[in-house]
Order: C-alpha cells, then structure tokens, then sequence
C-alpha cells in the first residue's frame, strides 16, 4: 500500500497533540473540582461519571480523526491498466513575440493575426482547460492551465514584445515549458500544444526536445504566420522605421514554412498555414478535429486502485459512535441534529480524489485576497487552485470566482444609487442599468462552470437562481424608464414645440416692429436728405452770391487801379510837357527874336491860361470843385 500524497501524513501528529491536551484537561478539571468540595461531602455531592463516559468517546474520536487523515492521504493498492479514453482535453497556445512577428505583410501584423487565431481556438474549446506559453528567445508561462477562459482572453489582449526579455526564436524551450507544466498540472489526460509563430528559429535547439514530445504523446500543432514574400521588420528608432542588421541593412523577414513543417513531423504533430484570407473559424475547426482524433487514439496508462474507502468507512462509524456516548439521552431534539447531518453525509456520493494540501491553500489564500478587494491577486490564487483535478476544490473555486465578480457587479449597483448630497436617492439611467445587466450575465458563466463539473451543486444553482430573477426585475425597470423616457421626451417635445411656435410669433411681431423701425427710418432718412439738399442749395446761392460780389469788389478794385494807373501817367505825360515847354521857352528866350507886341500879349495870356491849367491839374482830387474847362483870361494883366 501506498499514499498518493504522503504529505498529508504529516497531519496525524494532531491526534496525538489533542490527547496530551485532553489528559491535561481532564486533570485539570478534576483538581478544580476537588477544590470547591470538602472530602466529607464529595461523596454526598458530587457524582462521577463512569470511565467509559469520559474516556471512551475521546479515544473513539481520536480514532476517527486518524482514520480521515488516512484517508485524505489516498491509500491506493498499485495501478491497473486502463483502456478508456480520458475524459477533459488539456491546450497549451505558445505564442511568439518576437522582433519579427511585428512585421505587416498581414493585416495588420502578424503578432495580432497570430492573436486573434488564438481567440478563435479559445472560443472553439470552451469546456476544456485552456493555458497560454510567450516566448520568443526564451518561453514563459503566463496562464496556467485554467477553465477561466474570460482570464485567459484578457491576459491574451495585454500580451506584448515587452512581457519577455531575449530576443530570437526558441521553439525548443517552449517544448521543455509546456511538457513541464503539463506533467504537474494534467499527467493523465489528453494533451496539445498549439504553436503561432512565423517559424524563425533562430537557435535551432528543438530537436532533443522534439523527441521527449513525442515521447510523451504529446500533440504539436504549429500555425505558420506571415507570408513567402514576407516584409521589412519595423522598427520606430530606425533609419524609415525599419530594423535594420548589425551592417545596416534592412532585414526582411519571411515565413519559414519549412522549419515549422519539420517541427511538427519531429513530434509526430500536423502544420497549418495562415494568412491575410484564411478563415480562422475554418482554422479553429480543424484544429479541434485533431484534438479529437488525438483524444480518441491516447489513452490513459494507468488508474490508481484506491483504498480510501476502508479508511473512511471506519472513520464514520466511529465518529458516530463518539457523539452516540457522548450524548445526553434525555434531550432528543440535540439527538436528532446530530445524526440528521451524519445521514446526509452518508448518503452522499464520495468524490473520487480529495483536494491537494497546494490548491487548499490557493483557494484559502484567493478568498482571503477577495475579501480585501485585491481582485487581480485573488483571480490569480484561484486560477492555481483550479489546477487541482478534484473535482469538489474546481467546482468550489468557479463558485468563489463568481461570487467576487457578482459581488463586484452588486457594489456598482449599490453605487448607482448611493444618495446624493441631497440625501436623496441617486436614479440611474436605463444605460446605466443595461450595463449591470450585461455584467451579471457574463457573472453567471463561473456559475455554469461548476454545473458542468456537478450539476447538482446546489449553490451555484441558488446563486444562477437569484442573479436571474435581479436580472429579470433590472429588465423590467429598465424598460420602466425607457417608458418614462419616452413620455418625458413627448412631453418635452410638446413643451419645446410650444416654445418654437411662441418663438415664431415673437419673431414674426418683432420682424414686424423692425419693419415698421426700417419704414419710419427711411422716411426720417428722405426727410433728412431733402433738408440737407435745401440746405446744399442754400449754401451753393450763397457761395455763389459771394464769389459774385468778391467778383464786383475786384473789379471795382481792378477799376479803380487803372484810374490811379492812369492817373499817374497823365500826371508824368503832362510834367514831361511841362519841362518840354520849359526847355523851349528858355531857348526861345535865350535866342534873340524880334519883338512883335501881337504876338507878345497873345503868349502872357496863354502862359496864364497854362498856370492855371496847372494849379487845376494838381488840385485835382481836392474836395473844391472845379470845372473841367479852363478859359483863358480876357485880358493881358
């Protein structure tokens, strides 16, 4: 005989812990009670029990301890072998995040080509455990392998070039990373390895890793990524933005359909091809067909002969007989509480393996960290307890990852109506709502989860159960507010359509008053104009009136200089004929003539005449009048 896990055993010291505590108790009291009663009335007084009463249903249910321990330790009687196909298919998707998976001779590069094929395969295989390999010169398992394929998807989405650290191609390693996890997590059931890369290996080490593949039955599917032609590597830092070698040189990288094809004939796997047109359902069904065919030609070696029913049986019976001794007759409502749980154990089925020491303490450690709203932290303890292959412990864990998303999706809805400031209740919108009822259905899928496992487990059944009829009553005041919504849109239609046809007739009575404004502003304008055209008018007479006389006035002016000027040159013509005369009356005195006395008198009177001429000529302009004409005198005196 054997244990299937030993390290349990390590737990029977506590029988022997709680019988040395048990003695020491059981002195303990004794001497306690022997204080508070004087020796001459202990037997008066005090009653003892018998010995069996006491010290026999403590042995009894040490011994029913010992017996469980055993039997959680899994005893089994060798191996047997075993033809039957095993049940549950166990995926692992490498995907390469190397340099060259950046390149964009698909659309729109072959690292989410390479992505969404993968969520193809994930959708295809929903009730299988699903875990998720990067790798590129080295290979790391970031998912287990895990049925919460909502994890798996959005640990898929976040997947970058940055997540490794090498660089190059190893498809070796990635061989040696999943065989390992494979041999911790799913010995025994039916396995695949699922390759999207574009098939560069850059460090040729997977031959030797090929063969342990093979020898582990292991099924290799690779998925070449790209295209012949292939394309330049991209690279922002470089010269046009492409990768350039250590001569400078762009590099083109091109799918390697032989490397992959050869990988996949070293592991006895199959080989397919994707490009820019492939129809990834069509890719996603025949690869599932290979897992089938894989499935139905592997078969599990060897099943353990279990020996924890010889171990259990007696446990229960002497845990029975334990609380039977112990137990006050008298009281039989205490009796039937005790024996009713004790049937109901007894009558349930027994599951075939119990939980391993390592996914007890992952599933303690995840409700611990949900409980303090570490929910990434918890998901993640959860997801190793589900690599237990008790089915109990992945029921219980499904059931403790939808009640933390449940849980989360009621903390919104309370938020959705936490008070205001106001005190008053917060009403959220139908949108609002519609979001936490999408979010409550995707929390029932762990629920169903655990259905799968056992359907009969009863509260994933009560949770599935209440979270619908919330769902149902959200549906119902979600289409109670659409209803008020559209009354309170009607209504605001109703009221913004008055409003439009007030507005229309303010605007029509204000266009009129702006027409009326405009009419009696032209007018006032016309007005206006004829009152400065009279007042152009006016000012055109009277410039005119004033060039007119300005006109006169220099004429007069002009007049008036000409007499001067005329003037002037009467008074020098006539000085000059005065000095003529002059100069000719003294030569004709200077020359003798004969006198003639005739001649004589008739020149005195002229010279008169002259002289007076002359006295007339310069008072001209005196305010004295005088006559123009000058007559000689009469006579000669």
């Amino acid at each position: 005989m054997s244990f299937l896990y030993p390290y349990v055993l390590i737990a029977l010291l506590l029988p022997l812990l709680l019988a040395v505590l048990a003695i020491l108790n059981h002195r303990q009291a004794r001497q306690s009670w022997q204080l508070l009663v004087a020796p001459a009335h202990r037997a008066a007084l005090v009653r003892k029990p018998p010995l069996w009463r006491t010290v026999l249903p403590a042995a009894l249910g040490l011994l029913a301890l010992t017996f469980g321990i055993l039997a959680a330790a899994r005893p089994i009687n060798g191996y047997t072998d075993s033809g039957a196909v095993s049940s549950g298919r166990n995926l692992i998707i490498a995907l390469d995040v190397s340099r060259s998976m950046e390149t964009t001779d698909v659309t729109p590069s072959r690292l989410e080509e390479a992505r969404t094929a993968a969520y193809e395969l994930i959708n295809a295989l929903p009730t299988d455990k699903i875990g998720l390999i990067i790798f590129s010169g080295e290979a790391d398992l970031v998912v287990p392998l895990t049925y919460d394929h909502d994890v798996l998807k959005e640990t898929l989405y976040n997947v970058n070039r940055s997540w490794v650290a090498t660089g190059g191609t190893n498809f070796g390693l990635v061989l040696k990373r999943a065989i390992k996890d494979f041999e911790r997590s799913a010995p025994d059931g039916t396995n695949a390895l699922v390759i999207l890369s574009d098939g560069e290996d850059t460090v040729q080490t997977s031959t030797e890793a090929a063969k342990e593949a093979r020898s582990k039955n292991l099924l290799v599917i690779t998925v070449g990524i790209g295209t012949t032609a292939g394309g330049a590597i991209p690279d922002p830092r470089g010269q046009n933005g492409l990768w350039q070698d250590a001569q400078g040189k762009h590099v083109i990288s091109k799918l390697n359909i032989e490397n992959l094809q050869q990988f996949a004939q070293a592991t006895g796997g199959d080989f397919f091809a994707m490009n820019s047109g492939t129809d990834l359902a069509a890719f996603a069904r025949e690869a599932v067909n290979k897992l089938d065919r894989h499935e139905e030609s592997f078969s599990a070696a060897k099943v353990p002969n279990d020996l924890y029913v010889w171990f259990t049986l007696p446990a229960m019976v002497l845990l029975l007989a334990a609380i039977l001794l112990s137990t006050e007759w008298r009281n039989t409502g205490r009796i039937t509480a005790v024996l009713l749980p004790l049937l109901l154990l007894a009558a349930a089925p027994q599951a075939a393996a119990a939980p391993s020491a390592e996914s007890t303490l992952s599933y303690g450690i995840g409700y611990t960290l949900s409980r303090e709203g570490e929910r990434e932290k918890a998901l993640e303890a959860y997801s190793q307890a589900l690599l237990d292959e008790d089915p109990t412990m992945q029921a219980a864990t499904h059931l403790a990852i939808g009640n933390m998303a449940a849980n989360a999706t009621f903390d919104k809805l309370r938020e959705l109506y936490t008070p205001g400031d106001n005190g008053m209740p917060a009403q959220p919108g139908p949108e609002q709502l519609q979001e936490i009822v999408d979010r409550l259905k995707r929390d029932l899928q762990p629920y169903q989860d655990a259905l799968q496992i056992n359907p009969n487990f009863a509260p994933a059944l009560q949770n599935i159960e209440k979270i619908n009829t919330l769902i149902k009553k959200l549906e119902e005041e979600i289409e109670r507010l659409k209803q008020q919504q559209q009354q309170d849109n009607r209504q605001q239609q109703d009221d913004q359509q008055q409003q439009d046809d007030q507005q229309q007739q303010d605007d029509r009575q204000q266009q009129d008053d702006r027409q009326q404004q405009d009419d009696q502003q032209q007018q006032d304008n016309r007005q206006q104009q004829d009152g400065r055209q009279q007042q152009d008018d006016q000012q055109q007479k009277d410039d005119q009136q004033q060039q007119d006389d300005q006109q006169q006035k220099d004429n007069r002016q002009q007049q008036d200089d000409q007499q001067q000027k005329d003037n002037r040159q009467q008074q020098d013509d006539k000085q000059q004929q005065d000095m003529q005369q002059k100069q000719d009356d003294r030569q004709q005195q200077e020359q003798p003539q004969p006198i003639d006395p005739a001649t004589e008198k008739e020149k005195a009177r002229q010279r008169a005449a002259g002289i007076l001429k002359m006295h007339l000529d310069e008072e001209k302009g005196s305010p004295i009048p005088h006559h123009s004409t000058i007559l000689p005198p009469a006579k000669d005196y």
